[in-house]
């Protein structure tokens, strides 16, 4: 498609109707995009990135000044992402579906229309060919996140705005979208806004750099002159953190009695979909022990940790005991709930309550999405608390739903420490986290190792996340000698 250049002057939008009086816009001001710009862009959670990118990519109302007209924009965000997964289920859940419907939507059917000139690259550069013929209910967040990011690529826009598209992506993957996003900027003259959260994923390629602050750009120069800047230190993860000290649980949540043994054992797992994941495979975790889970996107770490929360439905055809409870045994989810806190893009995506915070906070007392229990006083006292640690005291009120994907991921986070469980599963939790807020995610799971009674496992695709003191790795290892193509490799960390 032929690119040209397009401008926006003092543009400002209406990201939604009025509230208590006040009309939330969007202000991208007087900026002009060429087909050699490769335009980055940074802020902290809140600040508005979402609503700036589809501004930019005109999926918002225009309410002041002017804005390009007959251009095609593509926008690939975690909104996105959580729409075509919505899709998904609607038309496998239809009352009349046909035996196309019954499968869903396949990352083939994503790529129906790619322009031929791109599509190989495409394929190759993200390692999408043995996803083609997948239902995209089956893919990891990982693998879903690639996917959408083939769909926009391949369709070769004029204007491509990718609103913090590394997250989820394994370490290669990144590497390999970094290098597409170079090309398509150099090779196809694709103006491009990209949004990031981290140093690592600013391409060198990038012509401009610049911070967005309530909902505009507050900054627009050179990557040097950006990254001098006081704010982009913090943005980007220069910043110190102070210590953290997280408030007491409530007394009424302090569990009476802990099952004596191993906090989790898996023994002889066999998990099979379209490829054998699990094949004879033992796993055990002991009370003290905390441990990295790391590999590839599409390796097995999420279906891992469904196996040990029970949410996946194959953990019954297995020997997996949990605190003591061998599942398929009569046991409650409750009794084994009690005593884990979890985060995961699944349950991000799955979690579509309009709550207010305060009360999404208060549901992981009580385990449950949403809120049905009358709170007292000490509980609302320890969730106030961690709401303020966190930077969102000011949000109590705001529903879910209208926080930031970071807002919204930092909640969550919170939500699962809020009980101090024996157990916290983290799947990729400082997703969509600006700096400052994963240092002090950090700074949080490292306390609670050094000083409480939680054992943690942790997935993460970047080093610089991984907060001290852990005590085991589990590694899928790529190895196609292997049943499934992964070695899983456990070791003892020092």
């Amino acid at each position: 498609m032929t690119t040209r250049t397009i401008t926006w002057e003092n543009a400002l939008f209406r990201i939604s109707k009025k509230s208590h009086g006040k009309e939330p816009t969007a202000n991208l001001g007087t900026v002009t995009v060429a087909p050699d710009d490769l335009i980055v862009l940074i802020g902290g959670n809140g600040s508005g990135k979402t609503s700036i990118a589809r501004a930019f990519a005109g999926e918002l109302e225009l309410i002041g000044g002017s804005a390009p007209e007959n251009y095609h924009p593509v926008l690939v965000s975690f909104e996105k992402q959580m729409k075509l997964f919505e899709d998904d289920y609607n038309m496998r859940n239809s009352d009349s579906t046909t035996a196309k419907e019954e499968i869903g939507i396949t990352v083939a059917d994503l790529l129906t229309n790619a322009d031929p000139e791109i599509y190989d690259q495409v394929m190759d550069g993200m390692n999408l060919r043995a996803l083609l013929n997948k239902p995209l209910r089956t893919l990891s967040g990982g693998e879903g996140r690639k996917a959408l990011l083939a769909q926009a690529l391949c369709s070769k826009p004029n204007l491509l705005v990718l609103d913090t598209p590394f997250d989820a992506l394994d370490i290669q993957t990144r590497k390999n979208l970094l290098q597409l996003i170079n090309d398509m900027h150099l090779r196809y003259k694709t103006p491009t806004v990209l949004i990031v959260n981290r140093p690592s994923e600013i391409p060198e390629t990038l012509t401009k750099m610049g911070i967005i602050q309530d909902c505009a750009i507050t900054k627009l120069s050179s990557r040097e002159e950006i990254e001098k800047d006081p704010d982009a230190k913090v943005l980007l993860g220069y910043a110190d953190m102070p210590d953290v000290n997280p408030p007491r649980t409530p007394s009424k949540f302090a569990l009476k009695q802990i099952p004596s043994g191993p906090i989790i054992q898996l023994r002889d797992i066999h998990i099979e979909y379209q490829r054998v994941i699990f094949d004879h495979f033992n796993f055990t975790v002991n009370p003290g022990e905390h441990w990295h889970i790391m590999g590839p996107n599409g390796a097995g770490k999420s279906t891992l940790l469904s196996l040990i929360t029970g949410d996946n439905p194959l953990v019954y055809a297995n020997d997996v005991t949990v605190f003591g409870f061998k599942r398929g045994s009569g046991e409650s989810i409750w009794d084994i709930k009690k005593y884990y806190g979890a985060v995961s893009g699944a349950l991000h995506l799955d979690y579509r309550v309009s709550s207010p915070a305060i009360n999404v906070l208060l549901s992981g007392f009580y385990d449950s999405i949403g809120l049905y229990t009358h709170p007292g006083d000490e509980e609302l006292s320890c969730a106030r608390t961690w709401l303020k640690i966190a930077g969102l005291a000011d949000k109590e009120h705001t529903s879910f739903k209208a926080l930031s994907f970071g807002q919204q991921r930092m909640l969550l986070i919170i939500r699962a420490l809020v009980k101090t469980p024996p157990l916290l599963i983290l799947d990729e939790p400082l997703q969509g986290l600006d700096g400052f807020a994963r240092a002090q995610v950090k700074a949080f799971i490292t306390y609670i190792m050094k000083h409480g009674h939680t054992s943690v496992l942790f997935v993460s695709h970047h080093e610089e996340d991984i907060p001290e003191g852990f005590t085991n790795r589990l590694n899928f290892i790529p190895n196609a000698d292997c049943v499934g193509g992964f070695e899983i490799v456990q070791e003892k960390l020092n």
